[in-house]
């Protein structure tokens, strides 16, 4: 599978796929990291706290794919998907939205905002790395 972007790290040009792990808690984007780690050969990652911090990630690294908390501190996770999804540089990453919010008009803001998935916390870490492996590989 070839990507329709260009090639921005040496770690996607071995056939690692990039993602961008945002969450304003250290220890939920320490255990992402972590769940991700054991698929080292195959991902790589990188973090991101709040939305400002998310948006320039994602616009830096152009990531294979965001894992993305709803509750952040300067903005929500909605903003920030729909502010990804309306940018053209960034529009085409997949975006799975990573929260504790389960209602049903949470799901339903996500997909108004553009999100392609939902994960609800707390996750099965193996539930996690079977999202990345059906949407990366």
């Amino acid at each position: 599978m070839t990507d329709s972007h260009p090639i921005s790290n040496p770690d996607r040009a071995n056939g690692k796929r990039l993602i961008l792990v945002v969450d304003d808690e250290p220890s939920v984007r320490a255990m992402v990291l972590a769940s991700i780690r054991v698929k080292a050969d195959r991902y790589k990652a990188v973090e991101a706290g709040n939305a400002t911090d998310a948006l320039a990630q994602a616009r830096e690294h152009n990531p294979d794919l965001v894992l993305l908390d709803v509750a952040l501190p300067d903005h929500d996770g909605f903003w920030v998907c729909h502010e990804l999804k309306s940018d053209a540089r960034t529009s085409h990453i997949p975006v799975i939205m990573l929260t504790a919010m389960g209602l049903a008009s949470d799901r339903e803001q996500a997909v108004k905002a553009g999100a392609d998935g939902y994960i609800v916390k707390p996750f099965s870490p193996r539930a996690l790395l079977e999202e990345l492996d059906r949407r990366l590989t």
